[in-house]
């Protein structure tokens, strides 16, 4: 069987995973312990020339940023190596990739001079904008006033092409009157709606995530598989828009961390000949949209499971970390360290 990989229209480039933080809904199982690999000067080459021509403009035109438009620069923290995000930044704008912008959480902007340089710089270079992602999970490892910084000198260079990310977090951290960093389950003890402060905001139980609603205990909605399997995947898992590109060369689908469709620096092949669902059964299963197959497939191979998960990503990102213990999927990768 051939799967068919769609053509991305927009997505995000990873320099890395190493990130200063280990934030506990991360997508990616993002962290300091990742080795120190970054993406080479040739693996960006090939992957910034095969985006080049397909990343479409945001609504508002090349120069201007939207969430899932355009290409976003990432990581991991892509500012934990400044020189390289420069380089990245410079070699996609000369490429004509339109509405480029960067994601950061920020714990760079110690002091107004230095931030503001660095900001000044990458615009410069061809940056349009600035994503500064806030949430209490990046609360415990970056200070706030240095999310501020981040947000008023970002708006100061790029005007509205800041994006905050999530504003109502940040909105709401300035009502507390944050300061510092703060421990997660000393923020969960100052807000009054403990229950239902995740269900507020958008918020995926995939990734690092589920693992870490168990071990803190958090109160989180729970289901039993079977009525799981048949939902939609949301978004879907095989799309145009808003999927990633590490620095590995593994074309994430979405936001699905840990599983690869092929090499994206090799994207013209991989685009014309699709995947072989016979080599790759977990992409066959997926998909077709058939996680009743997949977990009927981890079962023949000791998948055990749970009674109750925190939604279809939850029970997904189960399945693939049992199969990626055993057996040579090749689809399964990378591998969190």
């Amino acid at each position: 069987m051939k799967l068919n990989i769609p053509e991305p229209v927009s997505g995000g480039l990873m320099l890395g995973y190493r990130c200063n933080a280990a934030c506990g809904h991360c997508m990616y199982a993002c962290g300091p312990d990742w080795e120190e690999g970054w993406i080479t000067p040739d693996d960006l080459e090939a992957v910034l020339s095969a985006l080049a021509g397909r990343i479409l403009p945001a609504p508002g035109g090349a120069r201007s940023v939207s969430l899932n438009h355009g290409l976003h620069i990432t990581g991991g923290e892509p500012f934990l190596n400044f020189q390289l995000l420069c380089g990245a930044v410079e070699a996609a704008a000369g490429k004509g990739i339109p509405s480029l912008f960067v994601e950061t959480n920020g714990f760079w902007c110690a002091d107004d001079a230095r931030a503001r340089e660095k900001l000044a710089l990458l615009k410069e270079l061809g940056l349009r904008g600035v994503l500064i992602s806030v949430n209490p999970f990046y609360l415990e490892y970056v200070p706030f006033e240095r999310t501020e910084r981040a947000v008023r000198l970002s708006r100061e260079l790029f005007g509205d092409n800041t994006m905050v990310y999530q504003m109502e977090y940040y909105r709401l951290f300035r009502e507390l009157g944050v300061r510092g960093r703060v421990p997660f389950r000393e923020y969960l003890s100052r807000i009054q709606d403990r229950e239902g402060f995740l269900r507020q905001v958008e918020f995926f139980p995939m990734g690092r995530a589920p693992y870490f609603l168990e071990q803190t205990g958090m109160p989180y909605p729970l289901a039993p598989p079977d009525l799981l399997l048949d939902l939609p995947c949301a978004p879907p898992f095989l799309r145009r828009w808003h999927n990633h590109f590490d620095h590995l060369g593994n074309y994430i689908p979405g936001y699905c961390g840990g599983i690869s469709l092929g090499d994206c620096r090799d994207l013209d092949r991989l685009l014309r000949e699709g995947v072989d669902a016979r080599r790759r059964p977990v992409l066959g299963f997926l998909g077709r949209g058939d996680l009743r197959g997949l977990l009927d497939f981890a079962r023949e191979r000791g998948y055990r499971g749970r009674d109750m998960y925190y939604g279809k990503c939850h029970l997904c990102v189960d399945i693939r970390r049992h199969l990626s213990g055993r057996g040579d999927f090749e689809e399964l990768t990378p591998l969190a360290s």
